[in-house]
């Protein structure tokens, strides 16, 4: 199977089997910075979870696609 057949079918998964299957594959990856990468996924992780709670609890307001990618335009100009 090749890997962009792999990929058609890992992304036909549902929600929650990506996330383990992408988990899993990324605990595989070893070598010396296998502390830092751990490190930086642990951050990543957390920082979602914080926005994810802001936006829950109406402390922000999200963006639309639309708008995020209008303002990283005219942030380019």
């Amino acid at each position: 199977m090749s890997t962009k057949e792999l990929t058609q079918e890992a992304m036909a998964l549902p929600l929650a089997e990506r996330v383990a299957l992408a988990q899993s594959l990324w605990q595989s990856i070893e070598g010396p910075t296998a502390g830092k990468v751990a490190d930086e996924v642990k951050w990543a992780v957390e920082e979602a979870t914080r926005r994810d709670a802001e936006l829950s609890s109406g402390k922000v307001i999200g963006r639309t696609h639309e708008q995020v990618m209008r303002a990283a335009r005219k942030a380019i100009e």
